[in-house]
C-alpha cells in the first residue's frame, strides 16, 4: 500500500494564503461593479448601509447554520466578539461609503492597510 505524499506546510500556507488574497482581489472588483453600475437614466448605486445590512444579513444566515451543523461553543467571550463584529461592519460600512462616492477600491484598501504602519514603527520604537 502506497502513501499520498502530503503536501509541505509552507506551501499549505502560501495556497491558503493565495486563496484568501484572490477571494479579497474578485471580493473588492464585486464592490466596484456595484458601485460604478450606471443604469440607463445615469443614476447609480448609493445605498451602502442597504448593502451592509444585506451583507451582514447573509453572515448571520451562514453563522446560523454552522452553529446548527456543528453546535454552539461554550464559554465564547460575547461582549468581545459583539465589538468585534461591530468594528467590522463600521470598517466595511465606511469602505462602501467610499466607494459610493467614487474611491477605487485599490486605494480604499491601501488607505485601510496604512493604518498598521503607526503600530509597528511604535512596536519597534518601544519594544
Amino acid at each position: 500500500m502506497t502513501e499520498k505524499a502530503a503536501l509541505p506546510d509552507a506551501m499549505k500556507l502560501l495556497i491558503g494564503a493565495g486563496g484568501i488574497y484572490a477571494a479579497f482581489l474578485y471580493y473588492g472588483s464585486l464592490q466596484e461593479d456595484v458601485f460604478r453600475f450606471a443604469a440607463a437614466d445615469g443614476t447609480k448605486f448609493k445605498q451602502a448601509w442597504f448593502l451592509q445590512v444585506l451583507e451582514a444579513l447573509a453572515n448571520v444566515i451562514i453563522g446560523f447554520i454552522g452553529m446548527t451543523i456543528a453546535g454552539p461553543t461554550k464559554g465564547v467571550p460575547l461582549k468581545m466578539f459583539g465589538i468585534s463584529g461591530a468594528s467590522q461592519v463600521t470598517a466595511k460600512a465606511c469602505t462602501s461609503l467610499a466607494l459610493a462616492n467614487g474611491l477605487s477600491f485599490p486605494v480604499a484598501t491601501l488607505a485601510k492597510s496604512g493604518k498598521m504602519a503607526p503600530v509597528m514603527a511604535g512596536q519597534l520604537l518601544l519594544g
